[in-house]
């Protein structure tokens, strides 16, 4: 059996291991952001006057830095989700692998 898909194996584990705190990290900085997002937005509707539709339109606006924020960190947790997934991915296919060449090896799990 070969080494190298053991080691990849081992190296893969690892990312993943670090791609799984990176999710918890951006997961409060996602958190963080849509409370953020939410305060800014209802002090500035509080403020606004006209129409409630007005006051929403003007409360948006007035959070639109907010608003990215809390947009771009949701779109960076599913990115890391993906990557994760990935990640799960290649260690099923170095599994694959490994039993494969286990199997032609003539060694029996």
């Amino acid at each position: 059996m070969g080494n190298s898909v053991l080691d990849q194996l081992q190296s893969i584990s690892r990312d993943l291991d670090a791609a799984i705190r990176d999710l918890s990290r951006l997961e409060q900085e996602s958190a963080t952001a849509e409370s953020d997002y939410r305060i800014t937005k209802a002090k500035a509707f509080m403020r606004a006057s006209g129409s409630v539709q007005a006051r929403e339109y003007t409360a948006v606006i007035e959070a639109e830095i907010q608003l990215i924020n809390r947009d771009k960190t949701a779109a960076l947790v599913r990115i890391q989700r993906e990557h994760i997934r990935a990640l799960h991915a290649r260690i099923d296919v170095g599994r694959t692998i490994v039993a494969t060449e286990r199997t032609l090896a003539g060694v029996s799990i």
